[in-house]
């Protein structure tokens, strides 16, 4: 018997599966999140690997015909990379695994401020990504700018002495301690309230940081009058100075009247500056319990000038100098020097030339000078710093530094963008200039500029239902 073989019978090539080669990855050092790429060969995209980083699996395998990607698990430790696949396990080398940086604060500025201030916070690591709470001795403030470089914060209200602390993810950093200093000023504004002029006029607290309208202090006045002179925070006598016109009745003509709060006492007392048949009113400055005021008025022939003092205690007025006949000048903006009893004021002449003028009280000599600039609003410090807003034209103001000597300006401090500015105060304790700026009607903000630090911040003031806008801003310092 021969026995044969049939071409018919099926017996295939069985093909014997290739084993996995890695032969390259990177990076070989990463953080957990970071994404490793295998390159290598016989990668079945269709098969399951499993990627062990020193024993914790990635959650996130892609496969590629040339090679395979993998994300580094949260958990994951320096150690060795094995891929298992078929029930077999490949040792591909070692991954060191990198700690996230952590933040580092090399510097801080300033040391010492109040709430409100900005603090700048310089440093290593910092991620612009990242959100950093920053916590003055327990109470945290708002972080307002975040660089590679910086982190800007502010201190937030109720803030004390002790330690910052910035917080980000899981992580605390305690960078240092700040000392916390008590604003000592307190910010009042006035402001007309249901009616047109300024039937009714209020005297309220400031939230010093937030412009936020506060208590009701003090009513300035409640007469029926015609318009709103000036006015002047005695700051001596914590006192309000207010001078304004008004009739006393229907048909009469229109007198000036003064009216004094006392916001340490409560009382109120005033009375008239002038009549009907003269013109102006306006305080230069109040030092020393008296208030220094402008009385203008008619003779028949030319205008008079005078300056006169009132008492604040009695009333009792005295002129303690006169103008030349020729002289017809505006005079809008002035204060008190102690130092050498000058009343000191800004003004110009008919044909516009900006003078500087100083006038002593004790002894009656007025020192005049041409000066290069009108000023729109100034302020005198109580320790006779000069400050001053120049107009550049349009909505631009310049706030200046002036000489208290010359009247000319020693050195701009900064810009602002806006229609008006009604107002400019200075705060010592801060070393800070406040003003109130008006962009529209009803539509104020209350501006600060740090004198120490240079940096400036513009708050929107407070907008209700019963009151117009401000008149006016004042500090008790």
């Amino acid at each position: 018997m021969v026995i044969g073989c049939s071409n018919n019978d099926e017996n295939p090539t069985q093909e014997t599966p290739k084993n996995l080669i890695i032969t390259s990855y990177s990076p070989i050092a990463a953080m957990a999140g970071d994404e490793i790429t295998f390159v290598g060969e016989n990668i079945d995209v269709s098969k399951e690997y499993t990627i062990l980083f020193n024993g914790i699996a990635s959650t996130e395998v892609q496969n590629f015909p040339t090679e395979i990607k993998a994300i580094v698990p949260t958990d994951a430790t320096t150690g060795e990379i094995v891929i298992k696949y078929d029930g077999k396990s490949l040792n591909v080398g070692e991954l060191v695994i990198i700690e996230e940086p952590q933040l580092i604060i090399t510097s801080f500025s300033p040391t010492t401020a109040f709430t409100g201030d900005e603090v700048t916070f310089v440093g290593e690591n910092i991620n612009p990504a990242i959100t950093y709470l920053v916590s003055f001795n327990g109470i945290e403030g708002e972080t307002t700018n975040v660089t590679e470089t910086e982190i800007v914060a502010i201190v937030p209200q109720g803030a004390t002495s002790g330690e910052i602390v910035i917080s980000y993810e899981d992580i605390s950093t305690t960078v240092g301690a700040i000392e916390i200093i008590e604003e000592l000023d307190k910010l009042y504004g006035y402001l007309p309230i249901e009616g047109a002029d300024c039937d009714v006029l209020k005297i309220h607290n400031l939230n010093i940081n937030t412009g936020e309208l506060l208590d009701e202090i003090a009513l300035l006045h409640n007469q029926s009058c015609y318009s709103y002179l000036s006015s002047n925070f005695y700051r001596e006598g914590n006192i309000f100075v207010h001078t304004y016109t008004t009739r006393y009745g229907q048909g009469s003509p229109y007198g000036k009247a003064c009216t004094i709060v006392n916001l340490t006492s409560g009382e109120i007392t005033g009375w008239t500056l002038s009549d009907g048949a003269d013109y102006d009113g306006s305080i230069l400055a109040a030092h020393n319990n008296k208030i220094y005021y402008i009385y203008r008025y008619y003779d028949s022939i030319d205008d008079i000038y005078e300056i006169r003092s009132a008492n604040l205690n009695n009333s009792n007025v005295s002129t303690i100098y006169e103008f030349p006949t020729d002289f017809i000048y505006d005079i809008k903006n002035s204060g008190f020097l102690p130092s050498t009893n000058e009343v000191v004021f800004f003004t110009k002449n008919e044909s516009g030339q900006p003078i500087f003028m100083r006038f002593n009280v004790q002894t009656s000599t007025l020192y005049t000078s041409n000066v290069s600039e009108i000023y729109s609003k100034i302020f005198i410090t109580k320790t006779e710093r000069i400050f001053g807003v120049k107009d550049l034209g349009g909505e631009e103001h310049e706030i200046v530094e002036i000489d208290k000597g010359s009247g000319n300006i020693l050195s701009p401090l900064a810009t602002v963008s806006v229609r008006n500015v009604k107002n400019i105060d200075y705060s010592l304790s801060s070393n800070s200039i406040f003003a109130l700026l008006e962009e529209a009607y009803n539509e104020q903000y209350l501006y600060k500029l740090n004198l120490t630090t240079g940096t400036s911040a513009t708050t929107p003031l407070d907008q209700q239902n019963q009151h117009k806008d401000f008149e006016g801003i004042y500090l008790n310092n």
